[in-house]
């Protein structure tokens, strides 16, 4: 019998999942909730829509755990979560490992955000990423890894749970294209659940066709708004929120007058922010009665102008203060950064007009919790001032539109959604959910077609995603994930800087936004010389090289110009005499006394290469015997769909293992094994007829051995794996489609030490060399006959070529490096398994 016959789920399920949640949560789960886990757990993918404070977070997440503990294989075995905001990403991984940790319920999870990177190969059980993070792993241009292990992580997502949280907040043409691409290429190897509030019903319904998924919505549960503590009216009124429109600009005393115990303050601008802060810290407060009991330590202010240090410490501050059912008086003065995600609530807020969408997000931010009540005060936004536009005489058409951009009164916004959303509240004195969607729908419906309408024609930036896997350079990043417009300003004391030995990435660093910070720049120049500069090397890249971040050689370079800073993405260093920075209202301009504080960074001495000696088969047996421990139980759902996404049954299992005997196949070659034998004779460690995978070598103390055992010298060796697999492919993979799947398979042992490898060394194996490869694959039941001897040449016309091929690439060549990776490492201990 079903206990709830409107979305048909079992009376066993619901129980088992409920009471799950319960354990978890400590609160019996919405029937939303229930449904939302009804669908992901039966195969189905869900865009899920509810207003904000209603739960969405555990909606997701509690799906994946119990799919965990109840050893479901037909569930991901690894979940990652996404988020737009650098800010999300850390208040959500923090309030969900807590319980994590509290329920000891499951293994480990990391948090990828730029500045925590913890799990650099995305291995663990959970993972916490911002979207800027897991497309571009996704995309092969990761941004916190080099070049060189740039196809390392887009295996990753092959056969994970990913969530999308926010997902409005996406860049429509950029992020959210590309995202939404991502899906449709990976198909039925991912599961996912896409999560917003805020956008109109008629693009849910596009989204769902276009990615193929189930939609969850709060309007179909009416049983769930009558309890939803965010949504639910409190005793004594007849509404949860109300709204009052004023025409007029936000003042502090206006401000100060409405406050009663908890206000935030939400302004569109940086600048107005900080302006409020400070006009509001330097009143006298004992002028207001109903401000007593407010302590000036109580009034924070939170934008993206503030260190690392500082601004964690203010999201813990805001969350004892804003997060809980603290009595204490506060009053928060914010922007954009705390708009959504944040579990915060007040009973006062005044927000700067936005359009509806970030309207509504601000709005959830009051009155979030059981029995508040709260009151929205909407303003308008002041003129912008002549002194503060940019004027720029230029035929470049980007330098026009940011021209425009920043000198749009309701900047980072659009300035027609704005004036209407404003003109639409007027008419609206009370906020529900009814309402909001109603809003939503009438302010945001053509426009949000319009965009769907253009992404569509761009089939979701598919041919811009399969160029980013061609080249994996992150210039593409501006073109799939965010446009760049921002700048990072460290402030120094140039007198005390060394110019011919610089360090730029030890200091701390805050975005600009790069067209304000060229107006800036316009005003600080014409009475000052050398205070603004780049550090320059032999580089030419927007983006860190991980692999050279700690080479010296980079000289500070004054810009005395202001707009050469246009096509700058590097960081920019200002002397401490044009920015002033504080704790309380962050970095502003004008003369001040500190500097940038220094990321906990060491110059890392050049690792040293050192390797153990063991055989060919031996190392083989051990990254087979890895991948069975560390890879193949979180691969029962990635294998269970792979026939499904190719189209045929592929015995997946015995492929990787025949990829994995054959990724060094060229150190079989006699100009590889002969130098190798060599040194490992100087090195008083070779037994007679042992073939070598590695040799004991230690660069600081081997290096006359390698040169004298020619070692240095040896041919490279995984192209003629590569080359090997291709010319058997059809022996080797049971289908009529041998050739397509050979490209991957190739392609992921070209590749296996880097992405930029392409070609094949001549080699030559002998007969008793070659027996080893006979040997291991016999072990395996795979018959087939290898060349053992070639010219070098190229293997470019062998690389993937379309989504299914790259896909499959990304799982085998993931497996491959890190399976690797750890056996080399470590070769005893897997080849004792």
């Amino acid at each position: 019998m079903s206990l709830y016959k409107n979305f048909g789920l079992t009376s066993i399920r619901t129980m088992v999942v409920e009471d799950f949640y319960k354990s978890i949560t400590g609160f019996a789960p919405y029937k939303y909730q229930l449904k939302v886990a009804d669908l992901l757990l039966s195969g189905k993918n869900v865009i899920l829509t509810v207003p904000t404070g209603a739960g969405k977070t555990w909606a997701s997440v509690l799906p994946f755990l119990y799919a965990q503990q109840a050893g479901k294989t037909d569930f991901p075995q690894k979940m990652i979560y996404s988020l737009p905001l650098r800010t999300l990403a850390n208040s959500i991984y923090s309030d969900v490992t807590k319980v994590l940790n509290e329920k000891k319920i499951i293994g480990k999870s990391s948090i990828h955000t730029g500045e925590y990177k913890n799990d650099e190969h995305f291995e663990t059980d959970i993972i916490f990423s911002t979207i800027d993070q897991t497309l571009s792993n996704f995309l092969c241009f990761p941004l916190s890894l080099s070049k060189r292990q740039a196809n390392v992580n887009a295996g990753a997502l092959v056969g994970s749970y990913l969530v999308f949280d926010e997902f409005h907040l996406l860049d429509p043409k950029l992020s959210m294209a590309t995202t939404i691409g991502m899906l449709k290429t990976l198909k039925n190897l991912c599961r996912f659940c896409i999560m917003t509030a805020t956008l109109s019903e008629e693009y849910i319904n596009k989204l769902k066709e276009a990615v193929n998924a189930e939609v969850v919505s709060i309007n179909d549960f009416p049983e769930d708004v009558a309890i939803i503590k965010s949504l639910k009216i409190p005793e004594g009124h007849n509404t949860k929120k109300s709204v009052i429109v004023k025409d007029e600009t936000t003042n502090a005393q206006t401000i100060l007058k409405q406050h009663k115990k908890k206000t935030i303050i939400i302004c569109n601008r940086v600048e107005k922010a900080q302006k409020l802060y400070s006009d509001i810290v330097s009143l006298d407060l004992t002028g207001f009665e109903n401000l007593s009991g407010l302590e000036k330590s109580n009034i924070i202010c939170l934008h993206s102008r503030f260190f690392d240090e500082d601004r964690k410490q203010k999201e813990e501050e805001l969350k004892r203060l804003f997060g809980s059912k603290n009595e204490k008086s506060a009053i928060l003065i914010s922007t954009q950064v705390i708009e959504a995600g944040m579990d915060i609530s007040c009973d006062t807020i005044h927000v700067e007009i936005s359009p509806i969408n970030s309207f509504l997000q601000r709005a959830g931010r009051c009155a979030r919790w059981e029995g508040e009540y709260g009151e929205i005060f909407v303003y308008d936004i002041l003129e912008i001032e002549e002194r503060e536009m940019l004027e720029i005489e230029t035929d470049d058409e980007e330098e026009e539109r940011q021209k425009k951009a920043i000198n749009n009164k309701y900047l980072p916004y659009d300035p027609s959604l704005c004036k209407l959303t404003f003109e639409k509240l007027k008419a609206v004195s009370t906020l529900n959910k009814d309402i909001s969607q109603k809003l939503v729908d009438e302010i945001l419906t053509n426009q949000e077609l319009s965009d769907f309408t253009l992404i569509r024609q761009g089939d979701f930036n598919r041919s811009k995603i399969q160029q980013s896997w061609e080249t994996c350079e992150k210039n593409m990043y501006s073109q799939t994930i965010r446009d760049i417009q921002s700048i990072e300003v460290a402030i120094i004391d140039v007198t005390k800087e060394a110019r011919g030995a610089f360090i730029p990435y030890k200091y701390q660093t805050i975005g600009l936004y790069k067209w304000s910070f060229i107006k800036w720049a316009k005003e600080i120049l014409i009475e000052n010389e050398d205070v603004i500069f780049k550090a320059e090397s032999n580089k030419d890249s927007q983006f860190i090289d991980f692999d050279t971040l700690d080479n010296e050689g980079f000289a500070l370079k004054p810009i005395n110009d202001p707009y050469l800073l246009k096509n700058c993405y590097d960081t920019i260093f200002v002397d401490k005499s044009i920015f002033k920075y504080a704790s309380g209202a962050g970095l502003e301009l004008g003369a001040g006394t500190s500097c940038s504080p220094l990321k906990p960074y060491e110059i890392k001495e050049k690792e040293t290469i050192e390797y153990r000696k063991d055989t060919f088969s031996q190392h083989n047996k051990a990254i087979i015997n890895c991948y069975e421990q560390e890879f193949k139980p979180k691969l029962k759902f990635a294998f269970q769909q792979l026939d499904t996404y190719w189209g045929e049954s592929i015995d997946w299992d015995k492929l990787i293992k025949a990829m994995i005997c054959l990724h060094d196949y060229g150190k079989l070659n006699s100009a590889w094994q002969k130098p190798m034998r060599e040194l490992q004779i100087l090195k008083g460690n070779y037994e007679h007829g042992e073939v070598l995978a590695h040799s004991d070598f230690n660069e600081l103390t081997d290096k006359e051995i390698e040169k004298q055992s020619g070692a240095k010298n040896k041919p490279p060796h995984a192209g003629a794996g590569a080359y090997a697999f291709i010319e058997s492919a059809e022996a080797i993979i049971d289908s009529d489609d041998y050739e397509d799947l050979a490209n991957s398979v190739s392609t992921a042992i070209l590749k296996h030490h880097g992405v930029e490898t392409e070609t094949y060394a001549d080699f030559e194996i002998t007969q008793i060399h070659y027996k080893e490869i006979e040997r291991l694959l016999g072990e395996i039941d795979v018959k087939a006959t290898f060349p053992q001897k070639a010219r070098g040449g190229n293997l470019k016309d062998y690389a993937p070529r379309n989504c299914q091929e790259w896909v499959i690439y990304f799982l085998l060549v993931r497996i491959l490096r890190l399976c690797d990776q750890k056996a080399t490492m470590n070769f005893e201990k897997y080849l004792k398994l």
